[in-house]
């Protein structure tokens, strides 16, 4: 049965998952991750840079859900229902952190937020107990929608950003043996909750769909701008909100991103010299590798 799988277990005999140091917790906790979904029958495959996903993971399943937490439909067809299987991937993004006076503190930014909706967020508390893990596992869509539902938008005070926008809402209250963010429970994210959601073959069966609206959650909370203290009015974020969503009418349509884009590319080939031209070309391409590479996901945290 499905409720006796352990999950996480640890697949490592000669070591605990909370014996390791700042040095090498990023490789350790992201192998633990990627065998804990190997023995319930996902392919794990590492990319070959670090473009924020970790971890891809696929899995052969029944469109109609009839695949086990810990299997994989590798014959043709579902024996339940008979139709043809299908392959799901999912893209993860692993972050590992102590627990701190039971609070779990991580940074999201806003490269984090990807649009597509089989991104997969496996946040990983290594030291619940000594002896015993937990993984939270929301997908981009399910986070951004428990933002909008729950009138939270982390990023909005960071319109005109200060600090590292480290979060630190998401807790574990031992005597309850539950996770919540604030006031909000979150057990249906945790391990095997959590491993039943990210299943589900309905975003894949719908993807074009579910792209199109994790965008929309994603521009609702990106979008915005909220003070984050006394330094302005009701009136100035008001009138700050107004001038965003005038503006972002522009980037409405991709065709129109272009159009500006291609504008502005050619004015500074009319106006510029062949040497500045170029070194302006450098630096941006300097600019995109290190949003793609990103920071260490361990860096400052401690």
């Amino acid at each position: 049965m499905e409720t006796n799988i352990k999950f996480p277990d640890n697949p490592f005999e000669d070591v605990l998952p909370s014996q390791f140091n700042k040095l090498n917790k990023k490789e350790v906790t992201e192998d633990f991750v990627a065998e804990n979904f190997k023995l319930l029958g996902w392919q794990v495959f590492k990319p070959f840079t670090d473009t924020g996903i970790d971890r891809i993971i696929v899995k052969y399943v029944c469109p109609n859900g009839h695949t086990k937490l810990n299997g994989n439909l590798l014959e043709p067809k579902c024996e339940e229902c008979g139709r043809d299987s299908i392959e799901i991937f999912r893209f993860l993004q692993v972050k590992t952190r102590n627990l701190k006076n039971d609070i779990f503190g991580f940074t999201l930014k806003s490269k984090d937020i990807r649009s597509d909706p089989r991104h997969i967020y496996v946040l990983y508390s290594d030291k619940t107990t000594s002896q015993k893990q937990d993984f939270l596992i929301i997908s981009i869509k399910d986070l951004l929608s428990f933002f909008r539902d729950n009138d939270i938008n982390p990023f909005a005070s960071t319109s005109f950003r200060k600090g590292n926008n480290k979060l630190n809402s998401l807790r574990f209250e031992e005597n309850n043996n539950k996770w919540f963010w604030g006031k909000h429970i979150w057990e249906k994210f945790r391990n095997l909750e959590g491993l039943r959601k990210i299943q589900d073959p309905e975003v894949d069966l719908n993807l074009r769909k579910e792209l199109i609206l994790t965008r929309q959650l994603s521009n609702e909370l990106l979008n915005n701008f909220s003070k984050s203290s006394r330094s302005y009015t009701e009136e100035t974020v008001v009138k700050v909100n107004k001038a965003l969503k005038e503006k972002m009418v522009k980037y409405a349509e991709s065709k129109e991103v272009l159009k500006i884009r291609d504008n502005a590319k050619n004015y500074l080939r009319d106006h510029c010299d062949h040497d500045t031209l170029e070194s302006s070309r450098k630096y941006f391409d300097n600019i995109r590798l290190s949003e793609i590479i990103g920071e260490s996901d361990t860096e400052n945290e401690e």
